[in-house]
């Protein structure tokens, strides 16, 4: 009796791949478990496909998947904008429009800005201007009038 590979052998060992993708640092196994996962497809469609050929099937999309995600991997990686910006909420502020709750004299003032106020430096202006973030320094941040 001879040890024949059905599909959901292949769908298994894509499953056991994908745990210790979750488990492990890195990401290896995630490119072996798509292989996996097309060698179970391909014997699925194809059920006399020789184990030469499923692991062929399996070499080549591993490899190939690896080539293909790369790029969208390492963008991943690399995060967003607001992500780079999370543990820096003040720097996450730079650019936007807000509207002075109080007015800056003396170069001084506060706005507030969702549930917290922010000490704000720039130009003496009235209460209600729109004025633009442009810098941070400290806890501080730096405005000028809004076009």
């Amino acid at each position: 009796m001879t040890f024949k590979v059905i599909f959901w052998h292949w769908w298994a060992i894509a499953a056991v791949l994908l745990v210790f993708e979750m488990l492990l640092p890195g990401v290896v196994f995630m490119f072996l478990a798509i292989g996996a996962i097309a060698s179970g497809l391909a014997v699925l469609v194809l059920s006399d496909l020789p184990l030469e050929l499923q692991l062929t099937i399996f070499a080549i999309v591993s490899v190939a998947s690896a080539v293909a995600l790369r790029r969208f991997l390492r963008r991943l990686a690399h995060g967003k904008a607001a992500d780079r910006t999370i543990n820096a909420r003040a720097d996450a502020l730079v650019g936007r429009t807000i509207v002075l709750d109080s007015p800056i004299l003396g170069g001084q003032g506060r706005v507030k800005l969702g549930d917290g106020s922010w000490a704000v430096s720039g130009p003496d202006m009235a209460a209600g201007t729109r004025v633009r973030v442009t810098g941070v320094r400290g806890t501080e941040l730096k405005v000028e009038p809004a076009p």
